[in-house]
């Protein structure tokens, strides 16, 4: 959660330096969530989102290098971090239903994936991540009714930021979904309800919605998700050496993907990028 939030302001900066053309909203608050629901994926299963910090936790659960993620958030490319091989027919579902929303683009995309994995029978899931903005779309409202009518293996997770007037957020209809809810603020309870949610698709029960309630880091009823995570760890017999060290990596593990990141931009190709020290879904 560390690289996450760090990762976040290093972009933040870059936005305030002039590099960032379009708007950024940093996620502070939201970490708990998509390092917990990416932490709940096995190998071969898949993740389908457009919203940006689940792409990055989902890279550090994969270890891959965050230079050129840092990078294509600030010039995007047409490339895409690799998942799981691809299926001819998923390939084939996306250069059909290719759309230049990103929101409506993986939700779409989650739906082919996992109908190939369906038809491929190994147990792989499909985690499509989408705000609340999403839920009462049209595209959503068809993709749960397919999802529930072919029985696909897909689990559909809401992030459901509540606002600063504490006023309730969130998907007012579930679509016929089963719905599964957790608190955004704890990275333990959103890995149980996903987890949860992807070993019932895995063996056939077919999809499920995981709805994670959370807030910014400046909202009055919120809790910093990095704060509690500590206390949590505290209160289970982790030293504070401990503790500080996670952090120091990852203020190393960031400072040098920002620093791979500008020279990439620099020279405007690919640069020589280091591998990332391994880290735990829960860092």
């Amino acid at each position: 959660m560390w690289v996450l939030r760090l990762l976040d302001m290093a972009l933040e900066e870059s936005r305030i330096d002039g590099l960032l053309d379009g708007p950024m909203v940093a996620a502070f608050g939201q970490e708990a969530v998509a390092v917990g629901a990416t932490a709940a994926l096995r190998p071969g299963d898949i993740m389908s989102t457009a919203i940006r910090h689940f792409e990055h936790a989902r890279q550090v659960g994969l270890v891959l290098p965050l230079g050129p993620a840092i990078a294509e958030t600030i010039v995007p490319s047409r490339c895409a971090v690799a998942d799981a091989k691809e299926s001819p027919f998923a390939t084939e579902w996306k250069e059909i239903f290719a759309t230049s929303d990103p929101m409506r683009k993986s939700i779409l995309f989650a739906l082919g994936d996992a109908y190939a994995q369906r038809l491929a029978g190994a147990g792989g899931v499909t985690l499509c991540v989408v705000g609340t903005d999403a839920v009462d779309s049209a595209e959503f409202k068809s993709a749960a009714s397919i999802a529930l009518s072919w029985r696909l293996p897909v689990v559909f997770l809401v992030e459901n930021i509540r606002d600063g007037s504490g006023v309730r957020r969130g998907p007012r209809e579930r679509h016929g979904l089963p719905v599964l809810l957790a608190d955004g603020k704890d990275v333990g309870a959103v890995n149980d309800s996903v987890t949860r949610a992807v070993r019932r698709a895995s063996v056939g029960e077919g999809p499920t919605m995981v709805e994670a309630v959370t807030y910014r880091t400046n909202h009055p009823a919120g809790a910093d998700p990095l704060v509690f995570a500590r206390r949590e760890l505290t209160r289970a017999g982790v030293s504070a050496g401990h503790l500080y060290e996670v952090e120091r990596r990852a203020r190393h593990l960031v400072a040098e993907a920002a620093a791979v990141a500008n020279a990439l931009l620099r020279c405007g190709g690919p640069a020589p990028v280091s591998e990332p020290d391994h880290w735990s879904a829960a860092s």
